[in-house]
């Protein structure tokens, strides 16, 4: 008799214990070892046997609510970086917190830190994918989007992407207006990211199919 196995392509991940940098609290990740992606969002999200890896990427201590990456956490912070962020984080001792809710305060901590716009657009943008299929919280996933596209903005303005990457940008901005709406924008930020002499060889397709939803005025967020 032959035995057939059949071979999973699962998520798995790697328990990381790490010290909460505010108060010594005990925070677990869980790192992303292996994971099987079959394609993406339009804005960028893998899709496939991924696990809660988007989920496991931002956590937050369970007492003072620092929140952020593993990175985040492993950082030497000066005493007077530690004071001003103990201050800072007492607007969110009596907030309940969620996944999405910990990258929106990873984002708000890096802004507060004058930390790198793209670093801080990127905390939001995983918070809208947290959200995306839920209906009730619609308003907050738009306002994740739209912090996205401003600090998106704020990082072109300081240069702080390769040339080649900045259609690429200019792509993603069109795609957080068109899922908030603002069509007007998103055409503008597609036709900038198709007339970039820069641009790798699949933005001009895909930034064309969306700017026909834009025109169309279709915010479709579950593409």
């Amino acid at each position: 008799m032959v035995v057939l196995y059949q071979v999973t392509q699962a998520h798995t991940c790697d328990p990381r214990i790490v010290r909460c940098p505010i108060d010594n609290k005990k925070v677990e990740f869980c790192v992303t070892m292996s994971m099987s992606t079959f394609g993406s969002y339009y804005d960028f999200q893998k899709t496939g046997a991924i696990g809660n890896h988007y989920e496991q990427l931002i956590n937050s201590c369970p007492k003072c609510h620092f929140s952020g990456f593993l990175s985040d956490f492993e950082k030497d912070y000066s005493n007077a970086e530690m004071h001003k962020l103990t201050t800072f984080l007492e607007k969110y001792k009596n907030i309940a917190i969620t996944d999405a809710k910990e990258c929106e305060i990873a984002a708000e901590i890096k802004a507060f830190l004058n930390e790198p716009n793209d670093a801080i657009s990127n905390c939001y943008l995983l918070g809208s994918y947290l959200v995306r299929s839920e209906t009730t919280k619609t308003e907050y996933r738009i306002l994740l989007q739209q912090n996205t596209c401003t600090y998106l903005l704020k990082a072109i303005d300081a240069k702080e992407y390769e040339d080649k990457k900045v259609a690429t940008i200019y792509y993603l901005i069109g795609e957080m207006y068109r899922r908030t709406a603002d069509f007007d924008n998103a055409i503008n930020y597609y036709n900038q990211a198709i007339a970039n002499e820069n641009k790798q060889e699949w933005i001009e397709q895909v930034a064309n199919q969306m700017k026909d939803l834009a025109l169309k005025k279709d915010a479709d967020n579950n593409i």
